[in-house]
């Protein structure tokens, strides 16, 4: 039986995936919003990039935020990221980077690459894994609520003579293969031509 045939299991997922889908709106709402709010913002292209790190400098005026020089190919980047994933930089690392997909001073625009990090800054993402996840517990529901297939009715018909031999006794089948043996051994030969 498919585990989510059963309704309390049925239902816990249900739950469990609508409020993965109430959170991915509720930050996509959130990131909005921010945006609406803020002038300075703009967007840019969202990426992933591989690059060497070339220095770690300070930034003075931000709280939140340092610069990074990184070398990817030949052209020097300066990224803006976060302090803390700034500090386990150090020169010559190569590190996954990624864009955020808008960028406007006050928070960073560049991210090391982390499962958390890309759901956190792209969670439509998550829309797809969610909704097959709801289409499951849907087709499961209408497979354990569908109507069985009616019993299939065998009808047994038996004529007289396989009913003799399943009710006759082993030792008149016996006699009755001996009586036939004698006869053939009893048979005369007709040896004259004539």
């Amino acid at each position: 039986m498919f585990p989510l045939a059963r309704p309390a299991l049925r239902w816990t997922t249900l739950i469990g995936l609508w409020g993965l889908v109430g959170a991915i709106l509720w930050i996509l709402s959130v990131q909005a919003f921010l945006i609406v709010l803020n002038p300075f913002c703009h967007l840019q292209r969202p990426g992933l990039t591989y690059l060497t790190v070339v220095s770690v400098d300070r930034n003075a005026d931000s709280q939140i935020t340092d610069f990074v020089t990184a070398k990817q190919g030949d052209q020097d980047r300066v990224l803006t990221m976060s302090k803390t994933e700034v500090s386990e930089l150090r020169p010559e690392d190569e590190v996954w980077i990624l864009d955020a997909w808008y960028a406007d001073g006050l928070r960073p625009t560049q991210f090391r690459l982390t499962l958390l990090r890309l759901l956190l800054e792209y969670p439509a993402i998550l829309l797809l894994p969610a909704a097959l996840g709801l289409w499951r517990v849907r087709h499961a529901r209408l497979l354990a609520e569908a109507v069985p297939p009616p019993a299939v009715r065998r009808t047994f018909t038996d004529d007289f003579h396989l009913r003799a031999q399943r009710f006759a006794k082993p030792v008149a089948a016996a006699a009755v293969d001996a009586r036939a043996e004698t006869a053939k051994k009893q048979a005369p030969m007709d040896t004259d031509k004539g």
